[in-house]
């Protein structure tokens, strides 16, 4: 019986090697490259980008004063820009005003007075971007965004924000699987600027502020093909007061 016993061990090991050589890799479930079990390469990964012609990485330039995205965006269908607030505010309309970037006609331009009452509802002046009617926009083939923003010493907001938002960071209600302490979006800072600033921005360089409930994977990059919109928030994070707001944005491409 002995012999039988160090039998299977040295089998069991031989088969461990055996693998092993052949390229298999153990991950726990949960990690970054869990889809890489049974040896098998994420079909994702390494996979060359398309090359997306340059009209076709537009988002929306505005100039047609239209707030449907730019018709002819890689991947995209019927998706549509808003302006709102909640908490008893009220955002001006129309948003989409004369004066843009770079001596254009029309930008996204969103103003006026925000109360926030502390009482941890945190509203926000927000311009969103929906890339489709409904579903999920896959932004695989891009490696990050890139658009203009203004936003003059008169905006007294207390935070303000770039984000991204995606499945795993959105709730049922706004077409994500987010179940608990959603809204905490990859995204990025924005500081106020009285002439108009251009910001790109990689994929690997947004990130969640922390709060809200894990992803997983936890990084951007492996939710590309989860987008569903882009929203720039002018907030006083839960600070009680009447705000003036006043930002602007022009120009929204993906690179």
């Amino acid at each position: 019986m002995a012999s039988s016993k160090w039998f299977f061990v040295i089998v069991g090991t031989l088969g461990l090697s055996v693998l092993t050589g052949c390229g298999a890799i153990f991950i726990n479930e949960g990690s970054k490259e869990y889809s890489r079990v049974d040896g098998l390469q994420n079909p994702d990964e390494n996979k060359p980008k398309l090359t997306i012609p340059p009209e076709q990485c537009v988002i929306s330039d505005f100039q047609n004063s239209s707030t449907n995205v730019n018709a002819k965006l890689f991947g995209a269908s019927g998706g549509t820009w808003m302006a709102f607030s909640f908490g008893g505010n009220t955002v001006n309309n129309p948003f989409l005003v004369e004066g843009g970037a770079n001596g254009d006609k029309m930008a996204a331009h969103i103003f006026g007075n925000l109360t926030d009452k502390g009482d941890s509802s945190y509203p926000a002046f927000t311009l969103q971007c929906q890339f489709n009617q409904s579903g999920l926009y896959d932004a695989s083939n891009f490696n990050g965004i890139k658009f203009y923003y203004k936003c003059p010493s008169k905006d007294q907001a207390l935070k303000r924000r770039f984000c991204l938002g995606t499945a795993p960071t959105l709730p049922a209600s706004a077409g994500g699987n987010c179940s608990t302490n959603c809204f905490d979006h990859f995204g990025a800072v924005l500081n106020p600027s009285e002439d108009w600033v251009v910001y790109n921005l990689k994929f690997t360089d947004l990130a969640r502020e922390g709060w809200g409930a894990p992803v997983t994977p936890p990084d951007l990059v492996d939710h590309l093909k989860e987008f569903i919109n882009l929203t720039w928030n002018n907030s006083a994070n839960n600070t009680a007061g009447t705000y003036a707001i006043d930002f602007w944005v022009d120009d929204v491409e993906f690179f």
